[in-house]
This record gives C-alpha cells, sequence and structure tokens, in this order.
C-alpha cells in the first residue's frame, strides 16, 4: 500500500536497532562477562552463564523495565548466581567495568537515518515510541542530534497494544495516517497494526532475539530493506 506522499502523516519510529545499533553493545557486554567469569574461576559454561544472565534479566524487566543500567544489575544478580567458591569480588568489579563501558557508549545512527529524517521531517510529523529507561532514551536521542526532529518521545514499560492506543488518543492522532516504523515484529510492527495503525518493518542483524515472532500478515505492513527507502514510501 502506497500513501499519497504530498500528504503530511505521522511516523512514529523506534528508536534501539531502528535508529541506531543498541543490541550488539548488550551481545558483546554478555561476551565480556562469559570471559569475566573465566576469569574469576567460574567452572559454569557459556550457555549456562547465558541462562543465569537471562533468567536475571527476564526478573528484573518484570520489576524496572528493559534498560542499559537494568541490565548491568542483571549481570550482578546472575553472577550471585553462578559463584560457589569465591571469585565475587573480582567478577562483581569486572561487571562494574562491563557496566560503566554499556551504559557510556555512544549508539552509532544506522547508515542513510539522519539524511533521512531530516528529509521526511520537511513533509510529516515525526514521533518517538521505545522501550527502555526513559534517561537513557533521551540521553541517547540528544547525543543523535536528531533531538529536534521529534515532536514527541514516549517510552511506555511495553510497546503492546495498549501502548499504542494510548499514544493515539493522547497525541490526537488519525490511525490512518500513522505509520511505526521499527525492526521488531514483537514490539514495533504486530502490536501497531493491531490497534489500527499502518507499520514499516526494517529488518535489523542484530535484533534482540525476545523480540522476534512472525510478522502479521497484513496489507497494512511494509518490509523494506533500508531506511533510505522510507523516502520512497513517504
Amino acid at each position: 500500500m502506497t500513501p499519497n506522499a504530498r500528504a503530511p502523516l505521522n511516523l512514529i519510529f523506534d528508536a534501539d536497532d531502528t535508529l541506531w545499533d543498541s543490541n550488539i553493545h548488550f551481545l558483546e557486554a554478555l561476551d565480556d562477562f562469559i570471559g569475566a567469569c573465566a576469569r574469576a574461576g567460574i567452572s559454569a559454561e557459556a550457555a549456562q552463564i547465558k541462562r543465569a544472565v537471562r533468567d536475571a534479566e527476564l526478573e528484573l524487566i518484570r520489576v524496572v523495565g528493559y534498560g542499559r543500567k537494568p541490565y548491568v544489575l542483571a549481570l550482578h544478580n546472575a553472577a550471585g548466581a553462578l559463584i560457589t567458591n569465591g571469585g565475587g569480588d573480582l567478577l562483581h568489579s569486572e561487571i562494574d567495568r562491563i557496566g560503566r563501558h554499556l551504559i557510556d557508549r555512544h549508539c552509532e545512527l544506522l547508515p542513510d537515518v539522519e539524511p533521512t529524517l531530516n528529509e521526511l521531517a520537511r513533509r510529516h510529523t515525526l514521533m518517538v515510541l521505545t522501550k527502555g529507561q526513559r534517561d537513557e532514551q533521551i540521553v541517547k536521542l540528544e547525543r543523535s542530534g536528531l533531538a529536534h526532529l521529534f515532536s514527541r518521545v514516549e517510552t511506555p514499560r511495553e510497546k503492546d497494544v495498549d501502548a499504542y492506543r494510548r499514544l493515539v488518543r493522547e497525541a490526537a492522532l488519525h490511525p490512518e495516517s500513522t505509520w511505526m516504523i521499527g525492526n521488531s515484529p514483537r514490539s514495533d510492527i504486530n502490536p501497531a497494526v493491531r490497534a489500527g495503525l499502518r507499520a514499516v518493518f526494517i529488518p535489523h542483524t542484530h535484533t534482540w532475539e525476545l523480540e522476534h515472532e512472525e510478522l502479521i500478515e497484513s496489507d497494512r505492513v511494509v518490509e523494506l530493506d533500508a531506511f533510505r527507502r522510507l523516502l520512497e514510501l513517504f
């Protein structure tokens, strides 16, 4: 379905792994943590360590939501479950180092994001709807140099159907002229379509595995292989 290129639209963007790289930073932090476990004398295999981190991460998500700071806390909690015969002080010190790097790390814009958004902002209203700790996401947006292009930034605990309907209601959006753009079928595409919006799916190589889900079959979904191709659609 091709919208009228002349008609002003509401374009809602996911942030992490849609505008800039993010999940690769978590994957690299996890690899660093596995190495730190070995240096601290933890005998667990990599698969066991990953399960411990995942369990701790999911538990914290239920309590405090998504983000880099919660992930660092999840590493500390996982370490507590893995340590059996000493090495705790060394491992927790390593986690602090890993955490500082993860939290302070600059998120590189993905290819063609900046010029594409600058062009789209001339014709349409741009917004951000992204999960994560609000302070972390605002900092990343400000560092990106793109903050001035967005009229609204929302950071719900979950991006489910209710979150999309709430945004439509609070921002007085018309669903037929509103599109969600993102890399996650689970959080960006499927719930947006179920809430009555249209959506653009732009896959990312390092999309978090828990965001994978079968893409909803609908003529309200467009899949693009590159961010710059949004200019062909809008």
